[in-house]
């Protein structure tokens, strides 16, 4: 099932993604909704990942095309902020809490300004909105991984982007951090921001999100989370997977998909 969004933020047409000439997207084709909290979610190695790489252009494409903001990439690339998995970044580069946050106000082809005093203002205010601000002289070597991932946020927060594209925000944080980043997020959405997100858990991913897509190499569904948040459509994502699958259909039933207990 594949609903489509009117006067959509990103369109994907026939994209097709290969990795040593084995496709790990095949075929995608969906559009998104702006100002909504979105969710991708399908198994390991079904292509998440390398969906967001490929609407940044990280990636080659074998075939197909991406319109962000209705254009072309390198022409709307202010409005877009990305954070990548916390595990590819070199965390033991010398650098301060603060000299990453202030990356986000690095703009392209001026990567060699000097920061002005709004810049380290604003700076300053993601830390905080993100309870870094007391870390701000801290190496980000000497943070745990939940203080390194609000780190991150903070830059993405600083670009004062439009759309911003997280790739498991929640992946080794604990269940305090993670409430905070989810009400983060949330307070972005209401500022008309929009969020798309690799998530994992799916007992959670109801109540995060508006909108998701279910990913396996092929687009299985894409829309409304009421409609596409479903046992069968779950089933058909995950495909062998019954035991997690019974649990999730579990959940659906009898608690109708509660946040995880923090």
């Amino acid at each position: 099932m594949i609903i489509h969004a009117e006067n959509p933020i990103i369109e994907v047409h026939d994209l097709t993604v290969s990795y040593n000439n084995k496709p790990v997207l095949w075929n995608v084709d969906f559009t998104l909704p702006a100002g909504q909290m979105i969710g991708i979610i399908g198994p390991n190695g079904a292509g998440k990942s390398t969906l967001l790489k490929s609407l940044m252009n990280l990636i080659p494409n074998n075939s197909g095309y991406i319109k962000l903001f209705n254009d072309d990439l390198n022409k709307v690339r202010h409005k877009i902020s990305y954070v990548p998995q916390r595990e590819s970044v070199d965390w033991d580069f010398p650098a301060s809490v603060m000299d990453i946050a202030l990356m986000g106000r690095y703009k392209p082809g001026n990567i060699f300004k000097r920061f002005t005093s709004e810049d380290k203002d604003i700076a300053a205010d993601c830390l905080k909105r993100v309870k870094m601000l007391d870390y701000a002289k801290r190496q980000i070597s000497q943070l745990s991984g939940g203080q390194q991932q609000r780190a991150f946020l903070a830059r993405a927060l600083a670009q004062q982007a439009d759309l911003y594209l997280m790739d498991e925000p929640f992946a080794g944080v604990d269940a305090s951090t993670e409430k905070s980043i989810i009400e983060l997020f949330l307070s972005m959405k209401e500022e008309g921001k929009t969020i798309l997100v690799v998530h994992h858990d799916l007992q959670s991913a109801a109540d995060y999100f508006n909108w998701i897509l279910l990913i396996n190499t092929r687009l299985v569904a894409s829309g409304p989370t009421s409609k596409i948040f479903t046992p069968e459509m779950l089933r058909e994502t995950y495909g062998g997977k019954l035991t997690v699958l019974t649990k999730v259909g579990e959940i659906i039933a009898e608690t109708q998909f509660p946040i995880r207990e923090q």
